[in-house]
């Protein structure tokens, strides 16, 4: 099934390379002095001191990149190897093979002995924690027989991860974005996941939206805003996303004061301006025009989270070939932009290693020698130090000061620790990520459980990010559970991650002019629905903020939604053939959704403003 979000993926990506492409070209080949294929090295090229393209060798160490006709400072490196820039002048399609030298002294780092990991005992420790039936007593070693306690076709999957390295494009994945359906997310954690609020005495309440955009219509990215209660404290802090926004949160902790009157201070540029009064967002957006230039910033940081303890053992082979892959597919698919990535791997408290960490760096290479030479081992109990790998993350990372994205994925099996400490440090560490605009996107594995999945889903919400979950259709791993939500799309965990780093990632060229004839679909059904089985239309599209709707059926409700997901307006009781008119002057120029239920199927337009 074709979602909407794959089918805007595809959409998106071709947007951002029509303005890339040129006629002329430079290519060539990296290998080291021993004549080694170089894959993933960096490709950096230069006209004056303004870096105009970045691009990553393939597998072979194969590179293509467009240019146009000039001179190029083109710098090229790879982790261990000693950098080579050359000025090439393009005049045509160029061919450049180069080979470099190895350096010793800045290959030689801890993190680059691994430790061999045991697929089977970690499988092993898995079952222990979650399949084991009530009363084994687990003390003997020689008693327990994995076979025996494995549900059905279980040693099947431990045999076959007994040999494999792991590949990508294997594991599947779904998300749930509760910005996207805030109300639904409220009913379930006042019903289902209720008890897991207590128990972690964390529930993002009393939301707050701010959208920014300049005096152009362009999102303002990037901006520090900050709650401020009618006594004058700050109750929290947020920065503005790749569209503009910041989700803002009167209350985090179960125990927070619900007060009154808030209103907003903004922080952009070294200026400062203020929303007096704000309205909660079940009364709609705060919005607000800034007299602020379009600021083109093209850094990207990202940075992986990773449980290694032993019950990881079964997925991790796969993720680390799934985050290589994404991190050279997104990269070569956002030539203009930089990426920064660094890794963190954990454990727990008398294993091994606490944390491991690779700090950001844009030489891919380094992040992916890094990310090669961990395995899984370890781990005892279930729960492990996630606040610890947070914190490492979150405060001693090196983020960029100015940046148009910051993600942190987390991906893991289990939850922290929970008693009164590690829960304050959490409602600590998630006001920081917050106050310094790192959107987490928890990506959780067999075993979580639904305590586990409650904390994550609270996590993303108070950070901005969305929640992300491997299942079943893999056949890779143990059991993962269903998330409580009505329901949601299965797609490649490769697909999905890169799709999540796209929509956090686009901002509108600030030098696309209103007049630009690009072409742009303005209509596509989900489950490939023949578009003449519903008539509907909206128009002018692009449009410069006034849009008409007109559909040939009463429809109940209809949403506006940016291309995260997040609801921006909610239309009800549209009557059929009546023509619904809004006016979207007030959100940032970009790319937004009209989405609507037509029994089982879904129904989205898209919408350029310009």
């Amino acid at each position: 099934m074709k979602t909407i979000y794959l089918i805007l993926l595809a959409s998106l990506t071709s947007t951002l390379f029509l303005t890339t492409l040129q006629a002329q070209s430079l290519r060539g080949n990296m290998k080291s002095e021993s004549s080694n294929s170089l894959g993933y090295a960096n490709v950096d090229i230069y006209k004056g001191d303004k870096k105009v393209a970045s691009v990553l060798t393939d597998a072979e160490g194969n590179y293509n990149v467009k240019l146009d006709t000039g001179l190029y400072r083109v710098e090229m490196q790879y982790f261990g190897y000693d950098k080579v820039v050359k000025e090439i002048r393009i005049s045509g399609d160029e061919v450049e093979d180069v080979k470099l030298d190895k350096d010793e002294e800045s290959y030689a780092y801890d993190y680059m002995e691994s430790e061999p990991t045991d697929a089977p005992r970690a499988l092993e420790s898995r079952v222990r924690k979650t399949d084991i039936p009530l009363g084994y007593s687990g003390t003997d070693r020689g008693d327990f027989s994995t076979e025996s306690y494995l549900p059905d076709g279980a040693m099947n999957k431990l045999k076959y991860i007994e040999g494999a390295e792991g590949k990508s494009r294997v594991l599947t994945a779904g998300e749930i974005n509760d910005f996207s359906k805030w109300e639904m997310w409220q009913d379930i954690v006042a019903e289902e996941l209720n008890k897991y609020k207590a128990s972690w005495e964390i529930s993002p309440q009393n939301r707050f939206s701010v959208q920014l955009t300049n005096d152009n219509g362009f999102p303002v990215v990037d901006a520090h805003v900050e709650l401020i209660s009618e006594s004058g404290e700050i109750q929290f802090t947020s920065r503005t996303d790749n569209t503009g926004k910041a989700e803002l949160w009167g209350r985090l902790n179960i125990s927070d004061v619900d007060q009154s009157n808030y209103k907003a201070m903004i922080y952009h540029d070294d200026q400062s301006f203020e929303i007096r009064s704000l309205i909660p967002f079940h009364k709609g957006v705060n919005t607000k025009s800034l007299n602020v230039d379009c600021t083109e910033n093209n850094i990207v940081d990202i940075a992986f989270v990773v449980d290694a303890t032993g019950s990881m053992g079964d997925e991790i082979n796969f993720l680390k070939k799934e985050i290589n892959d994404v991190i050279y597919e997104t990269k070569n698919m956002n030539q203009a932009l930089t990426f920064n990535f660094a890794n963190v791997f954990y454990r727990d408290h008398g294993e091994v290693y606490l944390t491991r960490k690779q700090d950001f760096s844009h030489v891919l290479s380094e992040s992916v020698a890094f990310v090669n030479h961990q395995g899984a081992a370890g781990g005892g109990d279930y729960e492990e130090a996630v606040e610890i790998a947070l914190d490492t993350a979150i405060n001693s990372l090196n983020w960029s000061e100015k940046a148009r994205t910051r993600l942190l994925f987390l991906v893991l099996d289990a939850p922290p620790h929970n008693n009164p400490e590690i829960k304050e440090k959490l409602n600590n560490l998630m006001r920081q990520a917050a106050s310094k605009g790192i959107r987490i996107v928890p990506l959780v594995a067999s075993g979580i459980n639904k305590n586990a999945e409650y904390l994550m889903r609270t996590i993303a919400l108070a950070t901005n990010g969305t929640y992300a979950f491997l299942t079943n259709h893999s056949g890779v791993g143990g059991d993962h559970i269903e998330p409580t939500t009505e329901e949601y799309d299965v797609e490649l965990l490769n697909d999905l991650m890169k799709r999540i780093i796209t929509s956090y990632t686009f901002v509108p060229d600030c030098n696309e002019g209103q007049d630009d004839q690009q072409v742009y679909d303005s209509l596509f059904v989900e489950d490939d629905q023949r578009q003449d089985e519903i008539e509907w239309s909206f128009w002018p599209n692009p449009t410069l903020g006034q849009i008409q709707i007109k559909v040939d059926r009463d429809i109940e409700e209809m949403f506006l939604t940016d291309l995260t997901g997040k609801i921006l307006e909610r239309y009800t009781d549209i009557k059929r053939e009546r023509i619904l008119r809004r006016d979207l002057s007030q959100y940032p120029k970009g790319i937004y959704l009209l989405t609507f239920a037509l029994e089982d199927k879904v129904v989205t337009g898209k919408v350029v403003l310009q």
